[in-house]
C-alpha cells in the first residue's frame, strides 16, 4: 500500500524530469548543431539552411560601451572593445560595473555566408531601443534612440526582416540603448536562417499564440459558466482565474499582441501586465490548490498570498517604474516558492490518494520544472523558445481538470442511478413482505410465486448499470413483478395491460416501472373503485418509437398539474432521457381523463444489438 502510495508522489516527478532531460538532451544537440560566435566571428561555412534550421546567434559578440558607431567607425580600427557573451544585461555581466542606463554597440563579423541567398533574422520582444544593421544598410529598429519608459508602447513590438549579402562575409552591427529598464542590453537572442525558415519561425508564433490565446479564453469561459452553474465547484472559478491572466500574460509575449492592441500605452505597460498577471496566476493557483482540496491548504495561506499579491500590485502601481523593475528577479524567485508551496500540497493529496490529485500534480511539477529550467538553463534552442512563448504547461494543467470534471460528471451519473435505485421506500418492502406472508398462512403455491416476483423486482434494481441499454421484455418482466405485488395487497383495484406492438427495441432500465408506479400511487389508489395502467410501444409514422403508461385514474385536471408527479425518480429519468436521447418525459391528459406519460426515441436508438453491445461491454 506504501508503494502505492508513494508511485502517487513518484511517478509525476519522474515525469517532470523526464521533460527536463529532454529539453536539456535536446538543448545540447541543438546547441552543438548551431554555429557560435568566437571572439567576435561567426563561421557559416560548417552551416546549411533547411527546415527547421533557423538558429539563435549566439556566443562572442564585440562590445562597445556608451558609443553608437556604425560600421565604418569600428572598421577603422580606432575604437575599444571587449568580448561578451550575448545575449544578456550588460550591467549583468560578470564584473562588468556597468550601469543599467546607457548606450552600447555590439559587432558579429559573419563569414562562410552565399552571396545573393535571402537571409532573415526575428528580432524578438526586446524592451530596449535597437537598431541593426547589416553592415552599413539598416534593416530593423526598435523605439527612438533616448526613449523613456513613456515612449508608445506600439513601438516595440518584434521585427522580421530579410537581407542578401553581396559577398561571403557581412558584419551585423547592433546599437542598443536603454533609459526605462533595470536591465540593459539585448535581453534575447537574435533569430537567423534563411529568410523562409525565420519568417516560419515568425509565422508559428504567431499562429502560437494567437491559438493559445483563444483556447484559454473559451476554456476560462467554460469555467466561469460550470462554476455559474455549480456555486460549490469554486475550483473552476480559480482555473478561469488562471485562464484569464494568462491570457493577460500571452499578450506581452511572443510577438505582442499588446503593441497592436494598445498602440498609444507606454512601455512601462508590458512589466506592468507582466508583473501583475503573473502574481495574480500563482495566488490563483494556490487558490485553485486550496479550493480542490481544501483540508490539505491552510486558510492562513490564501490570506498572506492575497495580502501579498495586493502589496505587489501596489508597489508596481506607486513605485517609479525603474524601481519596479529592479525588483523582477526578487519577484521571480518569490513566484517559483509559490508553485512549490503548491506542489507540495498537490503531492499530499496525491498522496493520499484523493480524486485527479495524481494528474494535478503532475501538471504543477511540468509547470515548475519548465520554470526553472527557463529561469536557471541557457537554451538557445527552437524547441525551448516555442515553449517559452506558449503556455503549453499551463494548458496541460486544464486538460487535466477538464478530464477530472469529465469524470466527476460520469460518476454523478452512476449516482444518480445509484440514487433512483434507493427509491425502493422501506415501507414498500415492509408492506410486500408482509403481504407475502400473510398469503403464505392460506395459499403457499401464490406465496412462492409472489417470492419470486419480489425477486424479479429486486433484480430489476439491481442487476443492471446506468449506461446499459436492455430489451423492452426485460423491463416489462420487472413492471409485471411489481404489479404483482401491488395485487397482491390491493387486489383487482389495480390493474395491468400491455399494448406492445414495437416489441424488438432497447431501452434504458428503470425508465418504465417509476412510471408505472407513479400512475398506482398517485392516479389508481386515489381512485374508489381503481383502475386500469396501459403500458405501450407503439411504432409512429416518422418511425419513432412512442413507449408509454396512461392510467385512468383520478387524474389531475391539466398536463401542467399532471407533470406535477414528479419526484426524484422521474426527474432523474428525465436526466438520462436527455443525455442519451435529447428528450425527455411528456406528461399528457387522456381524453377520457387520468394521466398518461410517455416519451419517444428515435429509430437508431432502438435496434436490439445496442442491447448486446451495452451489455458485452458492462459484464
Amino acid at each position: 500500500m506504501r508503494k502505492i502510495k508513494a508511485s502517487r508522489v513518484l511517478l509525476p516527478i519522474l515525469a517532470a524530469l523526464a521533460i527536463v532531460i529532454v529539453l536539456s538532451v535536446n538543448c545540447t544537440v541543438s546547441s552543438s548543431a548551431a554555429p557560435h560566435a568566437g571572439s567576435g566571428v561567426l563561421d557559416l561555412s560548417s552551416w546549411s539552411g533547411g527546415a527547421n534550421r533557423a538558429f539563435q546567434l549566439t556566443g562572442q559578440w564585440e562590445f562597445y560601451w556608451d558609443r553608437l558607431l556604425n560600421d565604418t567607425q569600428i572598421k577603422s580600427g580606432k575604437e575599444k572593445f571587449d568580448f561578451v557573451n550575448t545575449f544578456d544585461g550588460w550591467n549583468y555581466d560578470a564584473g562588468s560595473g556597468l550601469p543599467a542606463v546607457g548606450k552600447a554597440t555590439y559587432r558579429l563579423h559573419v563569414t562562410g555566408a552565399v552571396p545573393g541567398t535571402e537571409y532573415g533574422v526575428y528580432i524578438q520582444n526586446e524592451a530596449s531601443v535597437y537598431r541593426l544593421y547589416i553592415d552599413d544598410k539598416l534593416i530593423a529598429g526598435n523605439g527612438s534612440l533616448g526613449d523613456s519608459a513613456e515612449a508608445p508602447m506600439s513601438e516595440y513590438s518584434p521585427q522580421l526582416a530579410s537581407f542578401a549579402p553581396d559577398s561571403e562575409s557581412f558584419d551585423v552591427i547592433l546599437q542598443i540603448s536603454n533609459n526605462a529598464y533595470a536591465v540593459g542590453g539585448m535581453w534575447k537572442p537574435v533569430m537567423f536562417g534563411t529568410y523562409q525558415e525565420v519568417s516560419f519561425i515568425y509565422n508559428m508564433i504567431s499562429f502560437t499564440g494567437n491559438f493559445f490565446t483563444g483556447g484559454l479564453i473559451v476554456i476560462s469561459l467554460f469555467f466561469l459558466i460550470f462554476f455559474t452553474a455549480e456555486k460549490r465547484s469554486k475550483e473552476v472559478l480559480a482555473l478561469a482565474g488562471i485562464g484569464a491572466m494568462l491570457v493577460i500574460y500571452l499578450l506581452v509575449r511572443g510577438n505582442m499582441p499588446a503593441t497592436y492592441l494598445f498602440t498609444s500605452a507606454p512601455i512601462s505597460d508590458f512589466m506592468w501586465i507582466e508583473y501583475l498577471s503573473a502574481m495574480w496566476m500563482v495566488f490563483s493557483l494556490l487558490y485553485f490548490a486550496y479550493t480542490s482540496y481544501i483540508m490539505l491548504v491552510p486558510k492562513w495561506q490564501i490570506i498572506a498570498l492575497l495580502v501579498f499579491s495586493a502589496g505587489v500590485s501596489l508597489f508596481v502601481a506607486l513605485f517609479p517604474f525603474s524601481t519596479v523593475v529592479s525588483a523582477y528577479m526578487v519577484l521571480n524567485y518569490i513566484w517559483l516558492f509559490i508553485i512549490i508551496v503548491v506542489a507540495v500540497h498537490f503531492a499530499r493529496a496525491a498522496y493520499k490518494g484523493l480524486d485527479g490529485a495524481p494528474a494535478l500534480f503532475g501538471a504543477v511539477m511540468i509547470i515548475f520544472s519548465i520554470l526553472c529550467y527557463g529561469e536557471f538553463v541557457s537554451d538557445s534552442s527552437i524547441a525551448f523558445f516555442f515553449i517559452s512563448n506558449g503556455a503549453f504547461e499551463y494548458m496541460l494543467l486544464f486538460f487535466v481538470q477538464c478530464f477530472i470534471i469529465a469524470r466527476r460528471y460520469r460518476n454523478t451519473q452512476k449516482m444518480e442511478f445509484a440514487l433512483l435505485k434507493d427509491q425502493i421506500h422501506p415501507h414498500f418492502i415492509h408492506n410486500a413482505l408482509a403481504t407475502i406472508i400473510s398469503v403464505s398462512r392460506k395459499d403457499t403455491e401464490r406465496s412462492r410465486e409472489l417470492l419470486m416476483d419480489f425477486s424479479s423486482y429486486l433484480r430489476g434494481f439491481y442487476d443492471y448499470e446506468g449506461n446499459e441499454l436492455i430489451p423492452l421484455d426485460k423491463e416489462l418482466e420487472f413492471i409485471k413483478a411489481y404489479v404483482a405485488l401491488e395485487q397482491a395487497r390491493f387486489g383487482d383495484k389495480l390493474r395491468a395491460e400491455y399494448q406492445i406492438e414495437a416489441a424488438d427495441v432497447v431501452i434504458p432500465p428503470l425508465i418504465l416501472q417509476p412510471l408505472v408506479e407513479n400512475a398506482f400511487v398517485h392516479g389508481l389508489r386515489e381512485k374508489e373503485a381503481g383502475g386500469t395502467a396501459l403500458v405501450y410501444a407503439v411504432k409512429l409514422k416518422n418511425d419513432k418509437i412512442r413507449i408509454g403508461v396512461r392510467d385512468d385514474g383520478v387524474g389531475m385536471g391539466s398536463a401542467e398539474k399532471a407533470s406535477e408527479r414528479q419526484g426524484i425518480g422521474i426527474i432523474n429519468i428525465n436526466r438520462r432521457l436527455e443525455r442519451l436521447y435529447r428528450t425527455q418525459l411528456v406528461f399528457t391528459i387522456p381524453e377520457g381523463g387520468g394521466c398518461e406519460v410517455y416519451l419517444e426515441i428515435p429509430p437508431s436508438k432502438t435496434r436490439r444489438k445496442e442491447a448486446a453491445y451495452a451489455q458485452s461491454g458492462n459484464h
